[in-house]
């Protein structure tokens, strides 16, 4: 009995969340410096979610992670950036802190979610390019030129801006399609959906 015991609390654990990822206390981002993407067509949006350096994101041990749907979509350490092309829909885009790597994101919405930093409601429009700016110590300045939106250290904000900070982060993971779902686009599904596209152009 008691060695059922000691299993379940890890267990329990795994079944909480998904793992979280290293922070840029164990090393900076190997990942290539910043370059713009281009969207696929003009019925997508593309969003770029990036955070300045500073020397106190620099120390954590766990990088807070991007969730839609209660879903891990990625992470964003110090000096880190991700692009994401999203079909046109309204997305609920969280970020969360781990713990003891876990995001125990079966305590979403409710009195026990402790781990949610900033929950913010992203409208995607055809052709749209959006910069979603996180910093926890340092907000972006008030005159961004952006429509104020977001949520705490999540912000919304302008091209301009962004072009400042962001040259200088580096790339977290690859390049992904989100579809109108919230569930990511895997590439053999794109690949056929392009093939029925343009099968259609034709009248096939």
């Amino acid at each position: 009995m008691r060695r059922h015991h000691h299993l379940f609390v890890p267990l329990l654990l795994a079944a909480l969340a998904g793992c979280s990822t290293p922070g840029a206390f164990f090393g900076a981002s190997d990942g290539a410096v910043f370059t713009k993407h281009t969207l696929s067509d003009d019925n997508h949006a593309l969003v770029y979610l990036y955070r300045p350096q500073s020397d106190w994101a620099d120390q954590e041990l766990e990088a807070p992670g991007l969730f839609l749907n209660n879903q891990l979509i990625g992470s964003l350490p110090s000096s880190g950036y991700l692009v994401l092309e999203f079909d046109i829909a309204s997305y609920q885009l969280e970020m969360r802190r781990p713990l003891f790597g876990s995001y125990w994101t079966l305590l979403a919405d409710g009195p026990l979610d402790f781990t949610r930093i900033a929950s913010f409601a992203l409208d995607a429009e055809a052709g749209g390019i959006y910069y979603l700016r996180y910093d926890e110590l340092n907000p972006p300045p008030a005159s961004n030129g952006a429509p104020s939106a977001g949520d705490g250290p999540l912000q919304l904000v302008s091209k301009s801006l962004a072009q400042e900070e962001i040259s200088t982060t580096h790339e977290v993971q690859p390049f992904e399609q989100i579809a109108a779902s919230g569930e990511r686009v895997r590439t053999q599904r794109g690949f056929w959906r392009g093939v029925g596209k343009a099968l259609d152009k034709i009248g096939i």
